[in-house]
């Protein structure tokens, strides 16, 4: 614990009224301060952001399949909201067509997708690079790095059968 001594009466007084106005203590409003500080990021921050970027890629997503329902003449699916297509999208087919979870055989991402790729990774527990992965170098990591990771994995090269 703690114990900050604030000198500048204006400033403490300041604190506690925001604090009394919230109905929170004076270490909420410091805590929320101090979050919020430009430069700095939270870890909640972060999950808040990588959350929002994956809803924004969802719904371009379901606005391509809407277009395409709709397109097709199947308004029930083109008038899916959101939310139900949260739950119901699985994912667009080999074709390009849209296609709920409903109508998959398998939820398993096809062998040889970049979401397949994604798949093992996580569960291998990701590719340990030795440094930095930098975005422009994604396209060589999956050739190289990950390819022949994948295949000592196969062999059993790496100790873990």
């Amino acid at each position: 614990m703690l114990t900050i001594h604030i000198e500048d009466e204006q400033l403490a007084r300041r604190l506690r009224q925001i604090a009394e106005r919230e109905n929170r203590p004076v270490a909420d409003v410091l805590r929320t301060l101090v979050e919020h500080y430009p430069g700095e990021v939270s870890a909640e921050q972060d999950n808040r952001e990588a959350s929002e970027s994956v809803k924004q890629v969802r719904r371009a997503a379901y606005a391509k399949a809407r277009r395409y329902w709709q397109a097709a003449g199947d308004t029930a699916k083109a008038a899916l909201t959101d939310e139900a297509l949260d739950e119901q999208f699985g994912r667009f087919d080999d074709e390009g067509i849209p296609r709920l979870k409903s109508e998959l055989k398998s939820l398993e991402p096809p062998v040889g997708s970049l979401a397949y790729a994604a798949k093992i990774i996580r569960e291998m527990g990701g590719i340990q690079t030795g440094g930095s992965l930098d975005a422009t170098q994604v396209d060589e990591v999956l050739k190289n790095e990950f390819a022949d990771y994948l295949l000592s994995r196969m062999r059993g090269e790496d100790g873990a059968e």
